[in-house]
């Protein structure tokens, strides 16, 4: 009888290496994993870094082979059973699988809908679950336990945190070093500081031998942020997209729908769109032509962060920190049929086209909010990493404060004259916290 051979199916990666993925093809062969070929992992990142074009896709077999790295290591140790480690594996493979077109940019859409239709979860959250339990078949089939990866789905049993601990999670480790690599042509050291990291008592800590690398990849984050995460250009280009989705919404096509897009559907939809607004931004996105920032509205003790020329339009107001929160959780600014009102209240002030505003509120907080780090230490006790950097983490939270600001932009062409009334705009502005 001639020799059978099993073929394997390999895929290879530039920052991972040769990933067999044989195991999991039934997972892999289905129109929803395959649809993340399709959603950039950072956006639309790639008009200001042309190298940034990875998909989610790749990030999901990244973090898959991170974690089955992870998890043979912790199999070997007692950590976890094989059992468990086959499902932890499942769950990081599909950790992203409920993302929408440009994910955390259209997400405000679903505050448009009616109480009764929104869930206490994140968009993406929500969406994976609902199409874990459609796909439940083909992840048994790979030998997964349903119930702990539904668990894992909804960050009910801890073992999640392998894969999406905030500062040591497998997924971390691999779009950190993944954006870092097609941005600013880095990659951190995170292969050495995944062979410390154990789950202690229901947590993930790192070996006391590798504290000093957890504070570097912490650090490093902070350098991803200012370049690329919260770069102002970056934020301005996302609002637009924001601003195009929600004329498709206003046009009769349903958040869900959209949610289901992908990138590149996404911006179909915008240019076959007849809708003038969609039509002149498209436009201008695809020219090139972005809004410049003419006002900018943060805490007074971050006024001297950024440096600006002196041929730019440009006015910087500082606030105390009860003023500004409560500028920025105001109602008119966080719901995105309000600020389309306020941008047009704003443009008559400044006597300039009502598509010529764009109101830019910050980036969703909670992602920069530092968290701390256990440390496992050789006496077999658990502390935490600002026990020994507290200077450290006060930084970063300062960093993260920094960058919670308004920006009120314009395009070129009509920026100086926004930018004469921004004493008017900013007595506006205040009339939301009086």
């Amino acid at each position: 009888m001639p020799l059978r051979l099993q073929i394997q199916k390999i895929v290879s990666d530039p920052l991972v290496g040769l990933i067999n993925i044989s195991e999991f093809l039934p997972m892999i062969d289905v129109s929803e994993f395959q649809s993340l070929t399709f959603k950039y992992q950072l956006g639309l990142a790639f008009l200001l870094y042309p190298s940034a074009t990875h998909t989610r896709k790749q990030h999901c077999l990244g973090a898959y082979q991170r974690t089955k790295d992870l998890m043979r290591y912790w199999s070997r140790n007692g950590i976890v059973t094989k059992d468990q480690a086959r499902t932890v594996r499942a769950y990081a493979l599909y950790h992203d699988i409920g993302h929408g077109p440009f994910s955390h940019t259209v997400e405000p859409l679903f505050d448009l809908l009616p109480k009764s239709k929104r869930t206490e979860l994140r968009a993406d959250d929500a969406m994976a679950l609902e199409i874990v339990r459609n796909l439940r078949k083909k992840i048994e089939s790979v030998g997964a336990d349903f119930k702990l990866f539904y668990d894992l789905c909804q960050h009910k049993n801890p073992l999640y945190l392998a894969v999406h601990d905030k500062n040591l999670g497998m997924e971390k480790f691999d779009y950190l070093t993944r954006d870092a690599f097609y941005t600013v042509n880095e990659v951190p050291g995170v292969d050495y500081l995944s062979r410390y990291i154990y789950f202690v008592n229901n947590q993930i800590v790192v070996d006391e031998k590798a504290m000093d690398q957890a504070r570097s990849i912490q650090a490093f984050y902070i350098k991803m942020s200012k370049h690329v995460y919260l770069r102002k250009k970056s934020a301005i280009i996302q609002r637009l997209i924001q601003k195009m989705a929600f004329e498709l919404v206003k046009d009769g096509i349903s958040v869900n729908d959209i949610w289901k897009l992908t990138d590149f559907g996404l911006l179909g939809r915008f240019e076959l769109s007849k809708n003038p607004l969609i039509k002149h931004y498209y436009s201008r996105l695809c020219s090139g032509q972005f809004p410049k920032t003419a006002m900018d509205f943060k805490y007074k003790q971050f006024l001297q962060v950024d440096r600006y020329r002196e041929d730019k339009t440009m006015h910087v107001f500082g606030f105390e920190e009860e003023i500004l929160n409560k500028m920025l959780s105001h109602p008119a600014i966080t719901n995105l049929q309000s600020l389309a009102d306020v941008e047009k209240k704003i443009a008559r002030m400044a006597k300039i086209p009502t598509e010529a505003v764009i109101v830019v509120p910050p980036m969703s907080h909670h992602r920069f909010v530092p968290e701390d780090i256990n440390v496992y230490g050789r006496d077999g006790k658990i502390v935490k990493l600002s026990d020994f950097y507290p200077d450290h983490f006060a930084a970063m939270a300062e960093y993260g404060r920094s960058h919670h600001l308004l920006r009120v932009c314009a395009f070129s062409e009509y920026r100086d004259q926004l930018s004469k009334a921004s004493e008017k705009i900013k007595d506006y502005l205040l009339s939301f916290v009086a």
